[in-house]
């Protein structure tokens, strides 16, 4: 779901006020900007690749930023989000994807599958993949297979 942020003119005020008093910061920096590029009018993809996120880090900062204000998004942690079952394998599941005969997300997802013993829904497993740069290793070796 994709939310929308309209500031006024004071809200946006305090924004450029807070990116200014924390240049040394970069997670309140990455905050701010994307609060004013999502009042911009921006696209959720377009502020991902600007800041460096991911999708589902730009609505939830949207999300937050909606409901408690600057000061909410300033004060929200990480911490209570569970991690993934995959993370300690995530090297082991990139150099699966650098395999010569894994080409596409289904290949690696069936490899998981047999090699760790995860069934892994595949739009989850492709955002996973996207996030940890994985999907990049399988990009390039398509890129230079067609070359």
């Amino acid at each position: 779901m994709s939310y929308r942020i309209i500031l006024n003119s004071e809200a946006e005020f305090e924004l450029r006020k807070l990116i200014k008093e924390n240049q040394n910061k970069k997670n309140i920096l990455k905050r701010a900007y994307c609060i004013l590029l999502k009042n911009e009018g921006q696209k959720n993809i377009n502020i991902t690749k600007l800041l460096g996120i991911h999708e589902d880090t730009v609505a939830d900062w949207t999300k937050i930023y909606l409901q408690k204000g600057i000061e909410g998004l300033l004060k929200y942690k990480y911490s209570e989000r569970r991690k993934s079952q995959l993370h300690p394998h995530r090297g082991k599941i990139k150099r699966m994807a650098s395999a010569k005969n894994i080409r596409t997300i289904e290949q690696l997802q069936s490899k998981v599958k047999v090699n760790l013993g995860f069934d892994i829904e595949y739009s989850w497993f492709y955002r996973y993949c996207k996030k940890y740069g994985i999907y990049e290793v399988l990009k390039e070796k398509q890129l230079n297979e067609r070359n």
